[in-house]
């Protein structure tokens, strides 16, 4: 396999390190078997179904940084336009 970007994480990645680094337990079944939706402000984001051994696109990580507080610099991504 060839070299990623270091934003290029899969789903099963993003939750082991959310839970090595931050001690929080994500319940990836429920964003593979269910469709996620995103909040920012006052909009709602419907999210695709993804496996865990997908790379998560830019979108859809940076989505999850935001249900889960996180910070999108943590996962190679530039802040937020609001911080």
């Amino acid at each position: 396999m060839g070299s990623r970007h270091p934003w290029e994480i899969t789903l099963r990645e993003f939750v082991e390190k959310v839970r090595r680094y931050y001690g929080i337990e994500i319940d990836a079944s429920q964003i593979v078997d269910g469709i996620v939706f995103a909040r920012q402000g006052d909009r709602y984001y419907a999210l695709p179904k993804i496996d865990l051994d997908d790379i998560l696109p830019p979108i859809f990580l940076r989505a999850l940084c935001q249900i889960y507080s996180l910070p999108p610099l943590d996962f190679h991504l530039d802040p937020d336009d609001d911080d």
